[in-house]
């Protein structure tokens, strides 16, 4: 039984993460941007400093080589840009424009708005028994 529900456990995992992220990009599709471009414009936003191309491919998830792509597309949006700083030619730091920021701003609150709609009608204590598990697998996994 706990094998059965273990591997239910899983595959739901999978299918709510993956539904999640299709209405995320439902929902942001007339913003131009893919949840990947959302989240790389509002990781670097959310940053203090400058971060470097690697940073941010970790904290996406994904190989630096995949997030290359991602980030020129971001440039030619005029969403974020790259700067070479003096003291380290081979980096990359990047930062969002002020058009960033204001699609960052926008693009937040449709975000905000779809997550509020999502979670409306589940119970208090079991969103926190749900985020708990997660925060403990996240942990698990080493992720955190």
């Amino acid at each position: 039984m706990l094998d059965t529900q273990q591997r239910n456990f899983s595959r739901l995992l999978h299918l709510t993460a993956h539904a999640w992220r299709l209405a995320i990009d439902r929902r942001l599709k007339g913003n131009g941007l893919s949840m990947n471009s959302w989240l790389a414009v509002a990781t670097i936003a959310s940053k203090n400093e400058p971060m470097t191309q690697k940073a941010l491919a970790q904290v996406l998830g994904l190989e630096e080589a995949s997030v290359v792509p991602l980030i020129d597309r971001l440039v030619r949006k005029n969403l974020v840009q790259r700067v070479q700083p003096e003291e380290d030619r081979r980096k990359r730091l990047l930062l969002v424009t002020e058009q960033g920021s204001e699609v960052f701003r926008r693009v937040k609150i449709e975000a905000d708005a779809l997550r509020n709609e999502l979670l409306a009608n589940i119970d208090e204590q079991d969103l926190a028994v749900t985020e708990k598990v997660l925060q403990q697998l996240l942990t698990a996994t080493g992720a955190n």
